[in-house]
């Protein structure tokens, strides 16, 4: 859970942040888009070639194994499964760390899962437990991902969101927020990583992406898509449902229309980790100290914004 910065005018305004990043929102044309990502895509790279980043790892070279078809599937869907890149021990220590912890609902109050409120359908840890989880730092820096979403995007990414999210069935709650199909207009480029952290089956909120709607035009002013309307414009066989067992791995450009369907069975955990060209200004920063382990491989250009 990152804390959203205030984008109109009043208390903590910032209209610098605020054009910063109305500015890509305005702009919702895939063609010039493409054009400003590379061009802040380059000045990323002749950044780091002039001050030599000294506190940078070498940025991951080349693509091998699977990701040449990752990158393609990317390319033409806008999302892709990848091998599952936490073990299954790795899995279960996560999934134990995170029961023992409080999670936020949508309306403020912390639980933990075994005491959910009744009615309760949606819940996120703190940003202090999301880093604190184990593996979830290594993760975001494993040279797997980063190789991707570096050639992905053209230049050196940036973290700049990550969460752990709880999605519970709820009788007769209706889809809302990010359980309706949507885009998100977060920076002119970026790439998130989605891990299921439960057995994830058409009963308990599989996320669904639409594919090709990357390369497509949003909205300046972004609102829900309908089905009937994502059906008649891109057709039935492109809405894509992605089920799994616990560790399914899959990458996306959300800014192709998507959403993560409603549970009706089962709840799904998920981990997120986005990566961008830039900030996402729509955020504030707070950085957190984190008691990292030696030889842990934690990359701290990448993870600057939300590592201390």
């Amino acid at each position: 859970m990152l804390e959203y910065a205030r984008l109109s005018p009043g208390p903590g305004f910032r209209p610098g942040r605020a054009a910063l990043y109305f500015s890509q929102r305005l702009l919702p044309y895939p063609g010039l888009r493409r054009l400003v990502s590379r061009a802040i895509a380059a000045g990323v790279n002749l950044r780091h070639l002039a001050a030599g980043s000294p506190d940078t790892p070498a940025a991951p070279q080349g693509v091998t194994g699977q990701e040449p078809g990752v990158l393609a599937s990317l390319a033409r869907d806008g999302f892709a499964l990848t091998d599952p890149i936490l073990t299954a021990p790795m899995l279960a220590e996560s999934v134990a760390f995170l029961r023992d912890q409080e999670a936020v609902g949508a309306d403020r109050r912390r639980f933990r899962v075994e005491d959910r409120p009744a009615g309760a359908t949606m819940a996120s840890y703190p940003l202090e437990t999301v880093l604190g989880c184990p593996h979830v730092l290594a993760l975001a820096s494993d040279p797997r991902v980063l190789r991707v979403v570096t050639a992905y995007l053209g230049c050196r990414p940036t973290l700049s969101s990550i969460g752990i999210r709880w999605s519970f069935p709820a009788a007769g709650e209706r889809a809302a927020g990010v359980q309706r199909f949507h885009r998100d207009p977060d920076d002119w480029r970026f790439l998130k990583l989605f891990v299921y952290l439960t057995d994830v089956d058409a009963g308990s909120g599989p996320h669904e992406f639409v594919a090709g709607s990357h390369r497509t035009a949003g909205r300046v002013l972004e609102r829900p898509y309908a089905m009937e309307e994502v059906e008649r414009r891109y057709g039935p066989e492109s809405v894509r449902r992605i089920e799994g067992p616990r560790g399914t791995s899959f990458f996306a450009d959300t800014y192709g229309i998507h959403r993560g369907a409603v549970p009706t069975t089962g709840a799904r955990l998920i981990l997120q980790l986005q990566y961008s060209l830039l900030p996402v200004f729509a955020f504030l920063y707070r950085p957190v100290p984190v008691a990292t382990v030696p030889g842990l491989g934690i990359d701290r250009y990448v993870s600057r914004l939300l590592v201390a």
